[in-house]
């Protein structure tokens, strides 16, 4: 057989040279050489490149990976990695650290600070190659795909994976007093996958636009252009304005669309009727698909509306396939912001009234039982604009989220009730993926870095409370190196200070620790888990403020008051297990008092799709949603095992759509007595669901204090998925018009 060589020339093929290759690839995992070869020899043809020849042994080795062969995936990952070491740097070495930035700088690809701040001889020598090995296939893909730097043409890959995990660290250290010590700290939690940024602040750190938040949330005010004495975003085409802006960099954003006057609604400067909520959110909608992020993908934006607002129904019918399409918006993500009182008028069967906006604002602005008192005021005086069932309005809203997957629903009293921050403020809803709840107002747009510690690869206490506390200063530290595109934005984090500390592997973790997702033990388990995770953060940035001050408006929060989340946990949560405590929770509450805290919120469990790939775990709080999963890139079909069968423990390995849907709302009942933001909490179900089915999942949430719910995952009716670009998770299958799930690698969050 002969290859052709890159001058054009013809020689015969040298199976030496791919016989050591795969020699290589194989060592000290259990594959084997002479049956990668055997599977390679089918994909090489007479007169191919010897480029092509090394492609082939990758796709091979991908194709090889199954659940009973599950270390092909790390063979094709070091057959990856030479072939993004020639590539880049033209042979199997890694440059000197200092070649790496001199290349990037010239290329204007990161903030020249990176030369000449730190002691590059001492990161040189932090720096772990052999930490490459890692990757899984899809991991190391991934990176390669999205994260390393390529040249100005974007095509030649400059950074080796090691030199990006130091770059994100050399850029969130930037502005530590001993910036080296602090990146080689960063740089071990980030390399060793025991801790991973936000896909922002991957993308972006250390470079010369540092657009490193993930979450934004606004608020739109009732005008068409804002007024004289407002801020110039607190209006309509004004909020819509800041999200274009807040996604042209690369953020997800959430908004509240409640105070825009219904239909019919007077509107005294024309002397005619308003249109209504929806003409806007066309706007909304198109706006999200034009700012595309200069291309990499589209916008994604997810408006938020309460349930007696008069247009209520309309816009739970946003993304119906059927109807009138002017009143259709396909490419945004509406949530219901869900109060306590609808859910017990739909228990007792009684009615529910709309309120105009316009004319009663009031009830916006209220939570909990003062919304509930003026609402009966209200109700009382005749002031609604019509009534229906509240059954009815449930209906509606269960029958919207099964067909069309939305809209989502998220609990307004809950996530005010125990808000840190309600001395100064509101939660109006949630971001883009459910699991940031802060306030928000027409001066302030509400901000949350997020970063997600892998508990599949914690093995102790102290180790979790280092990566902890080390993932807590590098998320205070974004909060000041951040580039803000809004200036209400930059005005609420800088004020505020909240971060969103999550958690990835948890499955695999439940699995590796013999733990069953369907038992009480894992509400035992995840219970102790976060606890410890809740204390670790929280102490964190307490001692962040006696280092470099509490945030300016802690005094009158909660926090200030020694009032921590665990205090103001619902008692159904609590009842969910039976273990004491065991952190030492009155010195914290002391400490807290005495020190205060950096950080107005410390908490947020976001989905983690795609950074969970990177490092080779299961996503977020979710069991795996497939046992193994089709993908499909350049070089063909490939297969990705749950992470969790390594165990040998394949009693304990469920896809989602086969665990007991209570377990997994359970859990996240336990795990959110502990979180003063919320969780990316989804929610899978079979085909042949039912209506009443839906009903008691999502009063059980409601029930046991979930602040938010997020997607309805239906089950694909295919083995296979449906071919992808390069290696990113597909969307589900509509089955029998269940939940489409319309943007499962939406990177804002992860």
């Amino acid at each position: 057989m002969q290859v052709t060589k890159r001058d054009g020339s013809r020689e015969p093929r040298d199976v030496s040279k791919v016989h050591k290759v795969v020699q290589w690839a194989c060592k000290g995992l259990d594959a084997s050489p002479d049956e990668l070869v055997a599977e390679a020899n089918l994909l090489f043809h007479d007169g191919m490149k010897t480029s092509d020849i090394h492609r082939s042994l990758i796709a091979a080795a991908a194709g090889l990976n199954s659940v009973q062969k599950q270390d092909y995936t790390f063979v094709a990952a070091r057959l990856l990695l030479q072939q993004i070491y020639k590539e880049s740097w033209g042979g199997i070495h890694y440059p000197h650290l200092a070649d790496y930035l001199a290349k990037a700088n010239d290329e204007s690809m990161i903030d020249a600070r990176l030369v000449t701040l730190f002691d590059v001889t001492q990161l040189q020598d932090a720096l772990e190659p052999t930490r490459d090995m890692q990757f899984t296939y899809i991991g190391l893909q991934t990176l390669a795909d999205r994260y390393l730097l390529r040249d100005a043409a974007g095509k030649k890959v400059i950074e080796l994976p090691q030199h990006f995990f130091m770059r994100v660290a050399m850029g969130l250290a930037l502005n530590e007093d001993d910036p080296t010590a602090r990146a080689i700290e960063f740089y071990n939690v980030l390399s060793t996958f025991e801790f991973m940024s936000s896909t922002p602040t991957l993308f972006n750190a250390g470079t010369r636009h540092p657009q490193l938040a993930s979450c934004f949330l606004n608020t739109v005010a009732d005008s068409i252009t804002n007024d004289p004495d407002t801020h110039r975003f607190a209006s309509i085409y004004g909020t819509i304005e800041e999200c274009a802006i807040l996604s042209k960099y690369a953020g997800g954003v959430g908004t509240d669309w409640h105070r825009v006057r219904s239909i019919g609604d007077h509107i005294k400067g024309t002397n005619g009727k308003s249109s209504g909520v929806v003409p806007y959110l066309k706007v909304y909608n198109d706006t999200a698909v034009a700012v595309n992020q200069g291309g990499k993908r589209q916008g994604s934006f997810a408006p938020y509306l309460e349930p007696h607002h008069p247009d209520f129904y309309p816009f739970t019918m946003l993304k119906k396939e059927s109807g009138d399409e002017r009143q259709r918006a396909h490419d945004i993500y509406p949530a219901v912001w869900l109060n306590d009182l609808l859910m017990e008028r739909k228990e007792e069967k009684g009615v529910w009234s709309f309120f105009s906006p316009k004319d009663y604002p009031e009830l916006h602005e209220l939570h909990g039982e003062a919304f509930r008192k003026r609402y009966l005021e209200l109700e009382a005086a005749g002031a609604y604009v019509e009534q229906k069932p509240a059954m009815d309005v449930w209906k509606q809203i269960l029958g919207m989220l099964f067909e069309t997957g939305h809209p989502w629903i998220t609990f307004k009293d809950e996530c005010n009730r125990r808000n840190p921050q309600q001395h100064v403020g509101v939660i109006h809803n949630s971001n883009l993926c459910t699991e940031i709840t802060l306030n928000t107002s027409d001066e302030e747009t509400a901000v949350c870095n997020i970063g997600s510690v892998n508990m599949a690869v914690v093995e102790n206490v102290n180790q979790l409370r280092h990566v902890v506390r080390t993932a807590m200063r590098m998320l205070d530290n974004v909060i000041d190196i951040n580039f803000y595109g809004s200036d209400r934005a930059r005005a609420a984090n800088m004020r505020h200070r909240p971060v969103g500390l999550g958690m990835m592997g948890y499955a695999e973790w439940l699995v590796k620790n013999g733990i069953a997702f369907e038992s009480q033990e894992h509400l035992e388990a995840a219970d102790a888990l976060l606890e410890q995770v809740s204390y670790f953060a929280i102490e964190a940035s307490s001692d962040l403020a006696a280092e470099r001050g509490s945030y300016s408006t802690f005094e009158g929060s909660l926090w200030s008051k020694g009032i921590l989340p665990i205090d103001t946990a619902k008692p159904a949560a609590i009842a969910l297990t039976q273990r004491e405590y065991v952190m030492n929770w009155s010195a914290l509450r002391t400490k807290v008092q005495k020190q205060g805290m950096r950080n107005s919120n410390t908490m947020a469990i976001a989905p983690t799709a795609t950074i969970s790939n990177i490092v080779g775990t299961t996503p977020t709080i979710e069991p795996p949603y497939e046992l193994e999963n089709v993908k499909k890139n350049t070089g063909g079909n490939f297969i990705v095992v749950d992470p969790s069968l390594r165990y040998g423990r394949p009693d304990l390995c469920k896809a989602a759509h086969d665990v007991d849907q209570e377990y997994v709302i359970k859990g996240a009942a336990v795990r959110q007595k502990w979180i003063d933001q919320a969780q990316s909490t989804t929610i899978f179900v079979k085909a042949n669901v039912k209506g009443k089915d839906l009903n008691h999942l999502y009063t059980l949430a409601w029930t046991l204090g979930l602040k938010t719910t997020y997607y309805l995952r239906g089950q694909s009716a295919k083995v296979e998925k449906a071919p992808v670009v390069k290696v990113e998770t597909p969307a589900d299958e509509p089955v029998n018009n269940l939940c489409s799930l319309d943007n499962p690698d939406c990177e804002a969050c992860q």
